[in-house]
Order: C-alpha cells, then structure tokens, then sequence
C-alpha cells in the first residue's frame, strides 16, 4: 500500500526527521540544594561524625546547619521521643544515644537530613512522544536521610537511610495516540 497523498507524505517526512530528534525530549532534574554533589560525599560526611566527641560545632561545619542548609531540620526532644520510642519502650531496649537524649529531655535536640538528587531524561522517539503514543521515562540519581541526635551540643546517636544509586524506568503506551486521554468523548461529540 503506498502513500499517495500530499498529507501521507508530510506525516512520513515529519516521522521520519523527528525520529533523529531524542535531543528534543525534555529533561528534569529535581535536586535539593546542599554542599554535598553525590551520595559517596554525603555518606562520608556522615561516616565522619562520632557519637561521644562529634560537637554541634562541627557538625554545622560538616554542613548540618539549619541557618545555612535549608534541608536540614532541627527536631525537638517530642520527636526524637516519637521517631525512636513510640511505645514507652523499656530503657534497656534504647540506644544509649537515645537513652540519654530522653532523659536529659530539654537539653536533647536532633537534626534531621533529606538530600535528594534525580534526573527524569525522556528517551526514544520524539514523534511517538510528541504525538502521545509511546513515552520512555529513565530516571536516576540517589537519595540520602539521616538523623543526628545531640544532648549538650554533643552527638550521641545518629542514624542514615538511603539509595546509593537509583534506576528507574517509566514507559507508556497510549495505542489511540493523541486521543486517548479524550477517550469516548471525541467519539461521541
């Protein structure tokens, strides 16, 4: 069957130009600022910090300061006692850290930390992007959280979760094109 049509034509042409054109997609990244720039830095920060000597001197240094990182959070002793004890756990049950921030309560505090950094690159062919038909979605990056608790500015506990190294992919298919999301209310106008 051949394309014999002035409007056959011109959609082949497009479709066959656009289909060199993945540098059209668009691209996001969503990142938090911080001075850390990947997760090996950031982990080694915190590796860095030691329960019993670190101070809140140094670990404003370290960039845990809330005046001058907007990602980090200063937690008052009710929740580090709701993060960490929820259930009025017996003492010998807590971490010592957590132990001595609950008993000294007014002098406990924490900082809380939740880095980000991730990258949405849409891949494939920009026709059938464009025309909704199929969208590619790779996403990386990595993401890290931690929670230093302090009694009389000194770290007693700290603790992280995270992912190193994120790898995700979306993908959709919409068979109807550019008139599927419309649905039967095309059909039936």
């Amino acid at each position: 069957m051949l394309c014999r049509s002035i409007s056959c034509i011109l959609v082949m042409a497009v479709a066959i130009l656009a289909a060199g054109c993945g540098s059209l997609l668009p691209k996001a990244v969503s990142e938090t600022e911080a001075p850390w720039k990947d997760f090996a830095e950031i982990k080694r920060v915190y590796d860095g910090i030691e329960p019993g000597r670190t101070t809140l001197q140094q670990l404003k240094l370290l960039g845990y300061d809330p005046f001058v990182n907007s990602n980090v959070t200063v937690l008052h002793f009710s929740d580090v006692l709701g993060k960490y004890a929820p259930n009025a756990v017996r003492d010998e049950y807590l971490e010592p850290g957590i132990r001595a921030c609950l008993q000294q309560q007014t002098k406990c505090s924490a900082y809380a930390i939740e880095h980000r950094q991730i990258r949405r690159n849409r891949v494939g062919n920009f026709f059938l992007d464009f025309i909704n038909y199929h969208r590619r979605v790779e996403i990386s990056g990595w993401r890290f959280g931690a929670v230093i608790v302090l009694v009389d500015d000194i770290v007693v506990y700290k603790s992280w979760s995270g992912v190193p190294a994120i790898s995700e992919v979306e993908e959709a298919t919409n068979p109807l094109g550019p008139v599927q999301e419309r649905g039967a209310g095309i059909l039936f106008h």
